[in-house]
């Protein structure tokens, strides 16, 4: 008896979980965490320090810093989605303490951290320049912020975005587009410039990923991102040829059965007055 492999309806349904849920699941350990780890050696958290996670999803990023920080420092996690701070909650030490709202409009004092982090976090904003002046303004003298980016994009993912074009349109693509789309040192380091920083250390490199078969990584990664919506609008037929198309481009990319890439990152470390 054989057993026949899974389609695109199986494989949807089988990551169609809420976006927070996936994230934690999928997207943390195979790409959040390496991120965040990098993030966290670039930040070099010393104990007792004050520590706030911006756009801290379902809190990452803010589980190695409370490691690091140990119990005479300090973590909060900041993010404008509901659905990702319950997440947080219930995956995270109590110890860390958890805020609904923007990053454009944090509801802290000024000076209240000496430190601010943000994962992958920054091209999403809005008002980039107005998130990093609040990271400005809740520091401490002589604080940190430490901001990293994925970009550009991989070619792995320009055969995702081009086969989202090509089956639902070019907003389908849009995300991929907006989430490598901050990576040029020299705007980002004018960006905490402009913000008040005294000085912004850009570090460039790049992460080596081994990730899952093309169609399941493809679903987990609709599955944890607003593209969940579009996918919901898709019937089965539909479906199975946006998944048939993007396993043909991904085949490039296929070592050994995962699917393998090495996205660039970009660290900035931008460091308030002492004054």
């Amino acid at each position: 008896m054989t057993t026949r492999p899974d389609t695109s309806t199986s494989l949807y349904a089988k990551y169609a979980a809420s976006a927070a849920e996936n994230y934690e699941r999928h997207f943390v350990p195979a790409i959040g965490m390496p991120f965040a780890r990098r993030l966290l050696a670039a930040a070099q958290l010393a104990k007792g320090e004050r520590v706030l996670d911006v756009a801290c999803g379902t809190g990452v990023a803010a589980r190695l810093a409370a490691e690091a920080v140990g119990p005479s420092g300090t973590v909060a996690g900041l993010d404008p989605t509901a659905g990702m701070l319950a997440l947080a909650r219930s995956v995270s030490p109590a110890t860390i303490d958890w805020h609904e709202a923007p990053a454009e409009a944090m509801p802290f004092p000024d000076g209240a951290f000496d430190v601010a982090l943000c994962s992958m976090g920054l091209q999403f904003f809005t008002d980039k320049a107005q998130n990093v002046r609040e990271m400005h303004r809740i520091l401490a003298p002589g604080g940190r912020a430490v901001v990293s980016t994925p970009g550009p994009t991989p070619p792995l993912f320009e055969a995702v975005g081009a086969a989202l074009t090509d089956h639902l349109g070019p907003d389908a693509s849009r995300f991929v587009n907006v989430v490598f789309s901050v990576h040029d040192p020299a705007e980002t380091r004018a960006l905490f410039a402009e913000a008040g920083f005294e000085e912004a250390e850009v570090e460039v490199g790049r992460i080596a990923l081994r990730l899952p078969p093309p169609a399941d990584f493809f679903w987990q990664y609709v599955q944890s991102t607003p593209l969940a919506a579009v996918a919901a609008d898709l019937d089965e037929t539909a479906r199975t040829a946006l998944e048939r198309d993007v396993v043909e481009r991904c085949q490039p990319f296929v070592d050994g059965g995962a699917t393998v890439m090495e996205p660039g990152l970009l660290v900035v470390t931008g460091r308030r007055s002492g004054s």
